[in-house]
Parts: structure tokens; C-alpha cells; sequence
């Protein structure tokens, strides 16, 4: 980690596919603008945002970062 980091819980209808998609692209150079990863980040080695793919593996993060 190179810098502060900010964990969040979010719900709500279909947060995990809203989520994804603010956060866009894993690959920077294929997120578009106005996503997270498009406007701020420069390459996939120093990703900026993390965000689970699903429900079963946001539980199984809740519980490792929030105990």
C-alpha cells in the first residue's frame, strides 16, 4: 500500500454491479470516462479502487476487513 486506504460497505439494489460500474475497468486504458479507474488511475499495476465481484466474495472481504 502506498498510501491511505478507505473501506466502505455499500448496499443496496444491485450495489455490486453499480459499484463495478463507477469504479470501471479493471484496465485503466479500456475505463471510460467518468469512472473511477478512467479518470484517475494510469495502469493496472497501481490499481486505485478495489470493489468485490460479486455478493458471495463482498461477504467473504466484509469479513476479513471488518471484523
Amino acid at each position: 500500500v502506498d498510501g491511505p486506504v478507505v473501506g466502505v460497505i455499500l448496499e443496496g439494489t444491485d450495489a455490486v454491479r453499480q459499484m463495478r460500474n463507477l469504479c470501471g475497468a479493471t484496465d485503466p486504458q479500456f475505463a471510460a470516462a467518468g469512472t473511477i479507474r478512467g479518470d484517475y488511475s494510469c495502469t493496472i499495476d497501481a490499481n486505485l479502487i478495489h470493489a468485490s465481484d460479486s455478493v458471495e466474495t463482498a461477504e467473504a472481504e466484509m469479513k476479513r476487513f471488518f471484523e
